[in-house]
């Protein structure tokens, strides 16, 4: 009886496992930037826009940004944050929309990789965003700021294990 009570608590156990964290990931109902530590009140944004820095009074200050410099850094960031809410918005909608059609009795495949393809898509123009709002900071600011802002995030610790990685990478190429 005791062992029996045991392979019941057990299977039940394990279903509940299944059901939490197995069946909902196949299905994609966890979206890309949910439950990300990096959003929040109060939470260190690190994947925000170089724009941004106009926020940062410290970095203001540290770079010898001007007023003039802030304004066009400011109008920039709104400008590229209203761009990317856009096709985030389109992009959560293209993950419903794929969670969706896996939740239905028969798959439609064809319809999955139309899906799948819009949200490459998107993600390609979320990519180009970046590239442009990067590309935009080096048009406002001059090119000894563009330098100091490069050298603080070479020596930031949240970008540090990225440069490790590249470090590593590019001496792996290198002894091939």
């Amino acid at each position: 009886m005791n062992s029996n009570l045991r392979q019941k608590f057990f299977t039940g156990a394990m279903a509940l496992l299944v059901t939490v964290f197995v069946i909902p990931g196949f299905a994609g109902a966890f979206t890309q930037g949910q439950c990300r530590p990096d959003k929040g009140f109060g939470m260190k944004r690190h994947h925000m826009s170089p724009l941004g820095i106009w926020q940062n009074p410290k970095m203001v200050q540290e770079l010898g940004i001007t007023d003039k410099q802030v304004e066009g850094l400011k109008k920039a960031d709104f400008a590229h944050r209203e761009k990317c809410l856009e096709l985030k918005s389109k992009l959560d909608v293209l993950h419903l929309e794929l969670e969706k059609l896996f939740a239905a009795e028969s798959v439609d495949q064809a319809k999955v990789l139309e899906v799948a393809q819009k949200i490459s898509d998107l993600k390609g123009k979320l990519f180009v965003q970046r590239i442009k709002s990067r590309l935009a900071v080096a048009k406002l600011l001059t090119a000894d700021q563009v330098g100091k802002l490069k050298m603080f995030r070479l020596h930031h610790p949240a970008h540090r294990g990225k440069l490790d990685k590249t470090r590593k990478h590019g001496r792996a190429l290198s002894k091939n």
